[in-house]
């Protein structure tokens, strides 16, 4: 079992990735203006890791333009991390308080005795799916031809390989390729650098707009994207703790009412730096298909089903030793 000096060690040669995006001007404790008829409060800031712009932070994005997490007393200073191992390992390190990672590596992490947890399920379904580049319209095709999900290894990767042997391709035949941002992925496919990948809204759609062709989905639960704090931090900080979570959990209740749409889609076009009608579409397919988890609960099946798209045996897996539900409302 690897310990926290591992996580520390780790992080130390990745922390040259990471990039402070955001920081807020309030500092931790200090007082801040309160939306209109509520009082002013005491303000903690919390640290929080966030891969690249995209829908799986759209909830985080929400929650800083809507004032969610100043309703909670919490101010945020977002720092983007390469990718979702590296950011697991900010938190764990205590680099960073609290962050928006990827199950599979949140699970991997724990197992391995990192002092994280998860809060909530932003996304209690996959949004990742699988499409053919440009000329590719069956998932057999992808027999012996470049692939990407991200990763060469882990959740996402597994899923990948999980989509692909549906589909009756021989897995030892295919070659990955690390690409972790789904715009990258979207510029790969369409110069056939690879023939296959995942994609997450609304880059697919601006995939599809170039001629790739929707392969695959899973339709099960499958917490792609939760919340998760330091445990050390949480214990010491609840009330920021809770702040950060139950403002994300605001977010979801926000994004699935309907007369909010035209608002969340502004809010995901600025912050992914795509147009209107790609964010629409990623509007329509992730509340559509309540991608989203309603409340942030997380729903127990969507962490086994993350287990059993591995080949792992589910026998002996305890989903609730991956999450505290303290910090929801």
């Amino acid at each position: 079992m690897k310990n926290r000096t591992h996580w520390a060690a780790v992080l130390a040669a990745l922390s040259a990735t990471a990039l402070v995006l955001t920081a807020c001007s309030s500092s931790p404790g200090s007082t801040v203006n309160a939306p209109s008829g509520k009082t002013e409060q005491k303000t903690e800031q919390v640290k929080v890791a966030v891969l690249a712009p995209g829908s799986l932070q759209w909830l985080h994005a929400i929650a800083e333009a809507r004032g969610f997490y100043a309703d909670h007393g919490v101010s945020v200073q977002s720092i983007q991390v390469q990718n979702s191992s590296g950011l697991v390992q900010a938190v764990a390190s205590g680099s960073a308080d609290a962050g928006i990672a990827l199950g599979d590596n949140v699970i991997s992490a724990v197992d391995q005795g990192a002092d994280v947890t998860i809060t909530g399920a932003l996304f209690q379904r996959a949004a990742l799916r699988l499409y053919g580049a440009p000329g590719i319209t069956k998932v057999s095709q992808l027999n012996g031809a470049p692939v990407t999900a991200g990763a060469v290894q882990g959740g996402t990767f597994d899923l990948l390989v999980y989509f692909l042997k549906k589909g009756g391709v021989d897995t030892s035949t295919i070659t990955p390729v690390a690409i972790p941002n789904s715009s990258d992925r979207v510029v790969a496919m369409e110069n056939g650098q690879v023939k296959g990948g995942l994609l997450i809204p609304p880059f697919d759609t601006l995939a599809e707009r170039k001629g790739a062709t929707l392969l695959a989905t899973y339709d099960d639960f499958y917490v792609q994207t939760p919340s998760i704090v330091n445990r050390t931090w949480a214990k010491a900080h609840p009330d920021a703790a809770r702040g950060f979570t139950q403002g994300l959990q605001d977010a979801a209740k926000w994004i699935a009412q309907k007369d909010n749409k035209a608002a969340a889609v502004d809010i995901l076009a600025k912050y992914a730096s795509v147009d209107k009608d790609a964010a629409g579409a990623a509007y329509d397919f992730l509340v559509g298909s309540k991608i989203f988890s309603p409340d942030l609960s997380v729903p127990e099946k969507g962490l086994t089903n993350i287990i059993a798209v591995s080949g792992r045996d589910v026998k002996n897996f305890e989903p609730k030793k991956y999450v505290d539900t303290q910090y929801l409302k």
